[in-house]
């Protein structure tokens, strides 16, 4: 039994600890170690869990080691603390500097690497635990050694033999989960609760609530019950902030700048930089806020569970809801509430609303677990129907009167649903996106630069004879220029703006990075219901079984005969409520029952004389379909009468505006004496032989039953009772309605749902079943399906129809209602009698074909992901454009393996699944635009049988029908496996693993942020997909943009530097703060504001910072940078007024104001407004430069400065920067400095457009000989052209 076993199982929480046994063991250690040897040893020092999913861990024990620690104290107090800055940083250092490796068993501190590679380090903790603590979790040691700190199994001979044993847990805590040390398995493994390797049957029977004493030894294992988001206090902030590595770097270099006399310089950027730490600070601590009020806003103060008490009796006590415990069994009250864990329902209904979780905004019904085998163990994920998640709200309850609706807590804290959501918000994985990793690698590049300017610095203040001081701090001062510590930051601006326009379009984001992976989107996975198409689909009509053919359709639905077994279906078949007085539930059950127009009645909690009793829910059919009752009734004489009253629930509104409800404030219906109430005549009067209360053979009195009805009208009808028909001279006449006993929902899995039903006045009790035609056909006895049963399907399902399947079944008589609610689905959903097909249309939302036109215009890849009909979602996929008019469709026909013979694929084209078309199913030439349509039965079979095939069919695959959620998200990563960029866009309800899976996930959903996907629009349709795509490239050209720029402003500012530092100079304090603060701070902020293009174009920005054409770009303009620099300064060099600066005398300060800075301060400052227009690409990603009304601003303004410097130099403000001046002097060598400015734009200009252009790529491509695609799909999609076997058509493929 693992982690997640039932604890009750294994344990007797009253058994002693048996202490001789323990010495045994610890005399067992004891002899390993008197010979020296480590029964675990280094062997055992590292360890996997979880292997192969996203939460696997690499475990590395340590432990203490006096002597390195006194070393590491050492050496840090020598490097003046700098140790420990850098062990604050990579804590992991900290630990291998400290400790030594160890085994697990023994480890006091752990590094654990994660599935990305990234490093962590988390502290073992030991806690004392008592006598009835599981014991699967029990280390037993000794007292000496747990209060030292040593080794489990590492005392002295007269330890182990004097001291007493002692019970001990010992576990990690890493990300809010917690990780408990397993002395049988010898390593650490996840805490769950019971949602994993639990048998049903063990939750449904051995669950009867916990003795305060068990609750208490539980709690020390599971902690608290608490999802809460700590908010740092902001001393707490301040000091992480403080010690980031940018400001560290910022601290070090004004220090350095304050050394070198840039004493203003120095001192604005410390405002600025205490300006950007007080911003950081409040935005954090607001995110903080905000998230904790988030979850704050739902969690719940108190719940009622069931306890044991001495006398071993169950009651109901109030808790706190931070004490609840896995096991635990929750009491859900009948008004709802917000779950506080993940609980199993075991008894009664709950209606939730799940949109926190799934986005799905319509509520759902939870129905009580059942076994279908012995042996089914309980998964959250596949039984989530009968599963209550935390965080979402339970709006009502329903069960026996006086009966409690019972659920067993399975998962509590950070392992329920809503701890996980939390989690996804704190840790989110970060992307394997190359921007970012080659992003690190230019800045390993720049260190590079850096060193050669080093080291040509040290060489020049050495030809110079400069002294040591100054030699080191100018060779610093290159680091603090060529590495701008800002430039990490600088590949999020377009994020940023990214997110906050998102948001003002009501998309949002809960994971920042995924923005730039939108702009590399190559296909998009639609599901079809409520994401193509309307969610609300409208009847259009029914074809009822009549013997070995289908009727006619029947455009009314209504007009059907009443008793009609097609009739009953409709109107019971449902998970339907009445909330706030609206009919509320799955759209397409409400279409199907407002078709019959019968009405759906629930009773009243109010409603004292049912309390007692079960409440299903009952229908009742229109007047206008039953006789009207008799004017008399005569009832024989031996037969008795009492009273019964059959009334509306109290409070109930009768009027025309809750069809649901009968008209008739009191309907007595009187069954044993001669007395009758109502309005005191018989004759108009409804009298009932038996009624809905009176319990089939076999039941109890906690089995009867007051129903909530569903009926044909707003006045009571009747009709014979079955059984007494005969006893009356004029028939004795019962209200026909029919109750609904038990609810199987629906399943994806299954792609069906049923119910158990009783019409009032029979003994035995109806299945009615709907669900996908080709699942219900083989539940169906074959003698009920009509011989037309495929065409006819065939025949609707290609026109685009919905189609839906009912079935019934008569059940045996002896099923009690007791028996109905713990009856397995699987013993019932069998041998079922079909009785006709349901049609629906489901029209396309307006925007959907304009949307796929404009994704496939922008060479976009669409695919649809249903599970709908094959033929329904071929259909649609015709309509929306997702499949042009003239391309090809061929279905995969896989068979599975029988005895005879292997597994068989074969593909048809979809018009010869057409009944009424006359082409043969013969081999045919295929063009190149061909599509693949896939069922999930025959996606099974593929994979399972024809792995080597399953790249062909997703790189051709466009429609996938009768797909599960689960085969869904394998779909989006075997897409992912031949190197598509894939978004996937859903409303969340069957969708949540694919929203995962995907690169990008789009939800369509009310909530703000929802654990379905990192992307959540609250627009109901797919407009929202070309937007975050534009709003992708946006931001992954603009991060490449700022980039880019940031790293050229490092280079410009380096090769002025290095050319003054030449001619025994430097700019000033004012010109680099002018520079710095005005030129590339106010530019680096506004580049981010231009907004995306609103067109989506074939080709995508580049995604490779260090590829050719990037490179290219940066190299290009780096020498365009030197050349005209260096063009400038010799320019100056030959002009016969110029005299050289000259160096200082006795080691003093060197001379700023002279030519040579000035003419290299002019040149720079224009070329990084001309790096700026280079790097601010408009079409066909942005809109133009001009639109961004604060950049062209600052353009203006900043060069119509550089220009009055240069032309029209006003004293007081070339003292102020340190420039030098002669007025009114050398204006022709100023001009000419202008047209240097001039040409160096127009090529740095036609530069970038030539790269932009896509010629330079084709180029590069000439030059390389690229040989063919490096992308797997395009590979797939070559090899199938040039296969003339492919697809199969005529001749099918065998697999293994």
């Amino acid at each position: 039994m693992s982690v997640g076993d039932s604890v009750l199982g294994d344990e007797d929480d009253n058994e002693p600890v048996d202490d001789d046994a323990s010495d045994v063991d610890d005399v067992a250690a004891m002899s390993y170690d008197r010979l020296g040897e480590d029964p675990g040893g280094l062997s055992q020092h590292q360890a996997v869990l979880q292997p192969g999913t996203e939460e696997e861990l690499t475990l590395h024990g340590y432990r203490s080691s006096p002597c390195q620690t006194f070393f590491f104290h050492l050496v840090s107090v020598l490097t003046l603390g700098s140790l420990y800055l850098v062990t604050y940083w990579r804590p992991e250092w900290r630990l291998a500097w400290t400790t030594r490796k160890c085994a697990l068993v023994e480890a006091e501190s752990l590094i654990l690497v994660d599935r990305d590679g990234k490093t962590h380090v988390e502290t073992v903790h030991v806690e004392d635990v008592g006598s009835g603590f599981p014991k699967q979790y029990v280390v037993t040691c000794h007292r000496a050694r747990v209060k030292s700190g040593a080794t489990l199994n590492g005392a002295s001979d007269s330890t182990h033999l004097t001291d007493a044993p002692q019970r001990v847990m010992r576990y990690f805590i890493y990300q809010h989960v917690k990780y408990v040390w397993v002395p049988e398995k010898l390593t650490f493994l996840r805490l769950g609760g019971f949602d994993q390797n639990t048998l049903i049957s063990s939750l449904l029977n051995d669950f009867r609530g916990f003795t305060v004493e068990e609750e208490m030894q539980r709690q020390q294992l599971y902690g608290f019950n608490v999802i809460s988001v700590e908010v740092r206090s902001y001393s707490s902030l301040l000091l992480t902030e403080v010690l980031n590595p940018f400001y560290v770097f910022q601290v070090c270099s004004i220090l350095l700048w304050s050394f070198d006399n840039y004493y203003l310089y120095a001192s604005c950027i410390f405002f600025i930089s205490l300006l950007s730490v007080a911003i950081s600070l409040y935005e954090t601590r607001k995110q903080s806020q905000s998230l904790h009020d988030m979850v704050e806003a739902s969690n719940v103060s108190s719940v009622s569970v069931l306890r044991i008490t001495s006398e071993k009796t169950s009651e109901e006590v109030t808790v706190d809801s931070k004490e609840l415990v896995p096991g635990d069994v929750v009491v859900v009250p009948p008004e709802g509430c917000t779950m506080p864990c993940d609980a199993v329902l075991i008894s009664g209904t709950a209606i939730v609303n799940e949109s926190m979780l799934t986005g799905e905004s319509v509520p759902v019904t939870k129905t009580p677990i059942t076994v279908s085998e012995e042996t089914e163990v309980y998964s959250a994920e596949q039984h989530k129907r009968h599963t209550l998640f935390c965080g979402t709200s339970v709006i009502q309850t329903r069960y026996y009167g006086s009966a409690q609706v019972l659920a067993v807590v399975v998962r509590t804290g950070f392992n329920t649903a809503k701890g996980e959501l939390v989690r996804s918000i704190l840790y989110p994985r970060p992307l394997d996106f190359k921007f970012y990793k080659d992003a690190m690698k230019f800045i390993l590049f720049l260190f590079f630069i850096a060193s050669i300017g080093m080291s040509y610095s040290i060489y020049i203040y050495i030809v110079h004879e400069e002294g040591f001081v100054k030699t080191l701090v100018r060779t610093l001062d290159i680091v603090t220029i060529v590495v701008p510590p800002a430039l990490p930051a600088a590949m999020t601006v377009g994020t940023y703006y990214a997110q906050s326009r998102l948001k003002k379009k009501a998309i949002f984001c809960i994971s920042p990075p995924r923005i730039n992976v939108s702009g590399k989107i190559k296909l998009v996975c639609f599901d079809k219901t409520g994401t193509l198409t309307e969610d609300g689909l409208e009847v259009w009509g029914v074809l009822e079984a009549k013997g070995v053919h289908l009727g006619s359709p029947v455009m009314d639905v209504s007009t059907i005969e009443y008793s009609s077994q097609l009739m009953a279906a409709m109107a019971t078949c449902h998970s339907l409520t009445y909330l706030h007085g609206s009919l509320t539930g799955d759209p397409l059950d409400v279409k199907m029952f407002e078709a019959t127009k019968w009405e759906l009645e629930e009773p009243d909690e109010e409603d004292t004389h049912r309390f007692d009793s079960l409440i299903p829910t009952i229908v009742r059919p229109p007047p206008s379909s039953l006789p009207q009752p008799p004017p008399v009734c005569k009832l024989p004489a031996p037969f008795p009468i009492s009273l019964v009253p059959f009334s509306l629930p109290s409070g109930v509104d009768t009027s025309s505006s809750a069809p649901a409800l009968s008209a008739s404030p009191h309907s007595w219906v009187s069954i044993c004496d001669s007395t009758v109430e109502g309005d005191g005549n018989l004759g108009q009067g409804s009298i009932s032989n038996k009624t809905l209360e009176e319990a089939a053979p076999g039941s109890t009195n906690y089995d009867q039953v007051t129903p909530t009805i569903v009926k044909p009208s707003h006045q009571e009808t009747y009709v014979d009772p079955p059984r007494h028909s005969n006893m009356m001279e004029t028939p004795l006449q019962v209200p026909y309605e029919i109750g609904i006993v038990r609810q199987f929902p629906f399943s994806s899995s299954t792609q069906r749902m049923s119910v158990i039903v009783r019409v009032l006045g029979q003994q035995q009790m109806d299945l009615y079943v709907k669900g996908a035609p080709e699942v219900i056909m083989n539940l169906c006895v074959s003698e009920s399906l009509p011989d037309d049963f495929g065409t006819i399907l065939n025949k609707y399902t290609l026109q685009g129809f919905r189609v839906i399947a009912l079935a019934h079944r008569r059940l045996q008589t002896k099923l009690s209602w007791h028996a109905a609610q713990r009856i397995p689905r699987t013993q019932v959903e069998k041998d079922l009698v079909f009785v006709g097909l349901l049609v629906l249309q489901n029209m396309l939302k307006p925007e959907t074909t304009p949307v796929i036109r404009q994704l496939a215009k922008a060479n976009i890849r669409t695919v649809m992901v249903t599970g709908d009909n094959i033929l329904t979602a071929i259909s649609v996929a015709r309509d929306c454009d997702m499949v042009g008019t003239s391309d090809r469709i061929l279905v995969a026909k896989a068979s599975p393996p029988t005895e005879d013979q292997p597994a068989s694929l074969i593909f048809e084209a979809a018009h010869a699944l057409d009944p009424a078309s006359n082409e043969k199913n013969v081999c045919v030439s295929i063009d190149p635009k061909y599509h693949l349509a896939i069922s999930g039965k025959a996606w099974s079979v593929i994979y399972q049988h024809f792995p080597d095939l399953v790249p062909r069919i997703v790189a051709r695959g466009t429609v996938f029908a009768r797909m599960s959620p689960d085969q869904k998200a394998h779909l989006v990563e075997e897409l992912q496996a031949i190197n598509y960029i894939v978004a996937m866009c859903g409303d969340g309800a069957n969708d949540c693993g694919a929203l995962k899976a995907a690169h990008v996930g789009i939800s369509l959903s009310e909530a703000e942020a929802s654990v379905a996907a990192p992307f959540t629009s609250h627009t109901s349709n797919i407009s929202c997909v070309p937007q975050v795509v534009c709003e992708g490239r946006c931001a992954l050209t603009t991060n490449f943009s700022v980039f880019k720029y940031m790293a050229l402003y490092s280079i410009i500012q380096f090769v002025s530097v290095l050319i003054l530092y030449s001619a025994y100079t430097n700019l000033s304090d004012a010109q680099f703060l002018y520079i710095d603060l005005f030129i590339v701070t106010v530019i680096a902020i506004f580049m981010g504001y231009t907004e995306p293009s609103k067109e989506l174009v074939p080709q995508k920005p580049l995604g490779n910072l260090l590829g050719a054409a990037n490179m290219f770009s940066i190299l290009s303009q780096i020498f365009l940078v030197i050349l005209f620099q260096v063009i400038a300064y010799f320019f100056l060099l030959q002009q016969l007024w110029f005299e050289p600066n000259q160096p200082s005398k006795d080691q003093g300060p060197e001379s700023l104001v002279c030519w040579e800075a000035t003419i290299i301060f002019y040149v720079s400052s224009f070329q990084y407004l001309i790096l700026c227009i280079t790097y601010s690409p408009g079409k066909p990603f942005r809109k133009p430069l001009i639109t961004n009304v604060w950049l062209t601003v600052a353009l203006l303004v900043l060069g119509t400065a550089n220009l009055l410097m240069v032309l029209s130099p006003w004293s007081w403000l070339m003292d102020f920067m340190g420039l030098y001046y002669d007025t009114n002097k050398h204006m022709m060598f100023r001009i000419t400095l202008l047209l240097m400015v001039t040409i160096h734009m127009v090529i740095s200009y036609s530069i970038e457009l030539l790269i932009n252009s896509g010629s330079l790529k084709k180029c590069f491509q000439c030059v390389t000989c690229k040989q063919g695609p490096k992308n797997k799909y395009k590979l797939v999609l070559r090899d199938m052209e040039a296969d003339s076997t492919w697809p199969p058509m005529s001749t099918p493929l065998y697999g293994l």
